[in-house]
């Protein structure tokens, strides 16, 4: 007891402008810990709030909400044709509703003598493909990008490339001499001699002669 009265005594200001040392000393410590309950009664909650303080509450809270995505085993059952594709190849390693979106509700309630194609279930489109192929200096350079300016320009990935196998389908070679010949889309425009494909648009030769060749020994 002694010598805490000795330390509260060497404490105790001696002068007025310790006292004013002191008394902002203590202004600032009280600053702080008002600070500090602000933070616990408003900011805390704000951050928290969604799923409320308790650590059980965040895993109630998502086993409470109804599943939205079904098992690719579960499409198995029904789509073996797309499965057999997709085992094994490339693509094995994204799941079905990655590309198809949520199906579990699908999957529950669909007939399965509906006529394919009749149940209205989401077919990639370019934008998705772009997601993971196009060309990206972030990206391991083994990995399969391509230029989407360059890569046939205006065309839709699944006209060549199957989305369960992604392997793509060889353009068919050009059966004819390109001696003397004007420019492709002058036989082969929409409204030409024998139109291009569903699919394709109006390009360069060169555009054209990226993906269809001459055989080898042709001219």
């Amino acid at each position: 007891m002694t010598r805490l009265r000795a330390a509260l005594a060497r404490r105790r200001p001696t002068s007025l402008m310790g006292a004013v040392k002191a008394l902002m000393a203590g202004f600032v410590i009280f600053v702080v810990l008002v600070a500090g309950a602000v933070a616990m009664v408003v900011i805390v909650p704000w951050v928290y709030g969604e799923y409320g303080f308790h650590p059980e509450e965040n895993a109630r809270s998502w086993a409470a909400l109804t599943p939205q995505y079904a098992d690719t085993a579960v499409c198995q059952s029904c789509h073996e044709p797309e499965y057999a594709a997709w085992e094994g190849e490339r693509h094995a390693s994204v799941t079905c509703e990655s590309c198809h979106g949520p199906l579990a509700e699908h999957a529950a309630t669909a007939p399965v003598e509906a006529p394919a194609g009749s149940l209205g279930i989401a077919v990639p489109d370019e934008g998705l493909c772009a997601i993971c192929h196009e060309q990206s200096p972030a990206k391991p350079t083994a990995f399969a990008q391509v230029d989407l300016a360059e890569h046939y320009a205006g065309g839709r990935c699944l006209n060549c490339h199957d989305s369960h196998s992604a392997d793509a389908a060889r353009p068919p070679e050009i059966p004819h001499s390109l001696a003397r010949l004007p420019e492709c889309v002058t036989c082969h425009a929409p409204a030409g001699l024998k139109p291009i494909p569903d699919g394709h648009v109006e390009s360069s030769d060169a555009a054209c002669q990226g993906c269809h060749k001459r055989p080898a020994d042709g001219q």
